[in-house]
């Protein structure tokens, strides 16, 4: 309860619901989709699992970063806590709204359209997926609006089901297949483009596949002791993530060339049919439902979290930092369930993911930054957490970001341009709304 005695948050989340929440939010669309437009990128398998690697290292050195910070500043919200805190309500507002409207928006209306996708499979091509995308987002609304409690306990269950899913899937292709005979199996190197425009474009695949894996500190102020817990959550659950990246896309490696993993919409069913027949890939399509299930319902947990967190400092509309007595902030949710339904029936997310990316990993640079500018600014700051090597490991990371961006840049001019408008209509209306908040 809040000093209004009106609802509020409640610490019911333990470190195994965070590592869920974890799980569950990144091992999703990524996953089942990048692997087929990274192969058709790259053509060498040695370079495919260059670029997991790489993504799994940019996710791990942020999260070092992202634990200090969310340990010393446990309020809901996530990376917008700490934009604000670092670099004032400005860039607190441009954060926040960037992850409602553009990354987990968009990734949220994607991840409906797929599973309306599979759920169409499975049904022999019944049904409209424009209906069934809407139909998945209203299942989704009606679960949350339960309250925190069973939305976790839907969280835990379907992430355990999609951890064995995702094992047994590797499991099988490294069994069948022939690991020693990956170096063999190169197929066409980056068709028609260099390297370095081929690597990027891969990279952007990657990155949306880990995008997410900060997520639980939204939920920072419904987790049992913050400040030891969400460094915990958040490191094994990076951990985790890039360990199963890893072996499932070896797995794929063993069974199928990297020209034959180019451009399927879902490489796991072709490398489980090709070893086992068509009737084990429809049960993969079956398991790959699952995947997406849980990974979207994290979408409701975290973006409501996000809404009332710019609610709570003035940089939403009020009426998203209300708390029901279930504990959901209700008229964020219904904000949230309307934009991704909005987006979801339109049905038109395939060009969306390299403007998302553009867009989230500047921004994430900036938070990050963020973490030198509260050493200084804020030195009395109690953090139960502290990055090791500082200041050279956050160096690091900041510079390999740097040095990502400009790769980017260069190589995908288009898409940058796209981004650094949305950018800066985020930042203007975000200075109005500091300008209004003065008057």
């Amino acid at each position: 309860m809040n000093q209004n005695s009106e609802p509020g948050f409640a610490r019911v989340l333990s470190v195994r619901d965070g590592l869920a929440v974890t799980v569950g939010m990144v091992i999703g669309a990524g996953i089942l989709r990048a692997p087929g437009e990274i192969a058709g990128h790259l053509g060498n398998p040695w370079l495919i699992l260059a670029v997991w690697i790489l993504g799994g290292l940019v996710a791990g050195l942020s999260t070092l970063l992202l634990a200090e910070m969310s340990a010393a500043l446990p309020q809901a919200g996530g990376k917008y806590v700490y934009a604000r805190e670092a670099w004032g309500p400005v860039m607190g507002f441009v954060t926040g709204w960037s992850e409602l409207l553009v990354g987990r928006g968009f990734s949220g209306a994607a991840k409906a359209v797929v599973i309306a996708e599979y759920i169409r499979i499975l049904t022999g091509g019944q049904g409209s997926i424009p209906v069934l995308a809407g139909a998945v987002v209203l299942a989704f609304f009606f679960i949350h609006t339960q309250g925190i409690k069973a939305s976790t306990v839907f969280q835990n269950i379907t992430t355990v089901i999609k951890v064995f899913v995702v094992l047994i899937i590797a499991g099988a292709g490294i069994w069948a297949g022939d690991l020693f005979s990956i170096g063999n199996n190169s197929g066409t190197e980056l068709v028609g483009q260099g390297w370095v425009s081929g690597f990027s474009a891969a990279y952007l695949a990657v990155a949306f596949a880990y995008y997410g894996w900060e997520d639980v500190s939204k939920m920072a102020e419904e987790i049992k002791d913050p400040g030891r817990a969400l460094p915990n959550i958040l490191l094994k659950g990076v951990l985790a993530v890039a360990v199963m990246y890893l072996l499932i896309n070896l797995s794929f490696l063993a069974v199928l060339t990297p020209s034959e993993m180019s451009g399927s919409e879902l490489v796991a069913q072709d490398a489980i049919s090709g070893v086992f027949g068509s009737a084990a890939g429809t049960v993969v399509v079956g398991a790959s439902l699952l995947i997406l299930i849980s990974s979207l319902n994290v979408n409701f947990l975290g973006l409501p979290r996000v809404a009332y967190g710019l609610a709570s400092h003035g940089l939403a509309p009020k009426a998203f930092s209300k708390i029901d007595g279930r504990g959901t902030p209700r008229n964020a949710l219904y904000f949230i369930a309307a934009w991704i339904g909005l987006l979801a029936v339109s049905g038109s997310f395939s060009q969306i993911i390299g403007l998302m990316m553009m867009i989230a990993i500047p921004l994430d640079m900036m938070v990050l930054l963020g973490f030198f500018r509260l050493r200084l600014k804020r030195p009395d700051l109690h953090r139960p957490f502290r990055v090791f090597g500082y200041p050279w490991i956050p160096m690091i990371t900041i510079l390999l970001y740097l040095a990502i961006l400009i790769i980017l840049v260069t190589t995908q001019t288009r898409t940058a341009i796209y981004g650094s408008l949305v950018i800066g209509g985020l930042i203007v209306a975000g200075m109005i709304n500091s300008r209004r908040q003065k008057i």
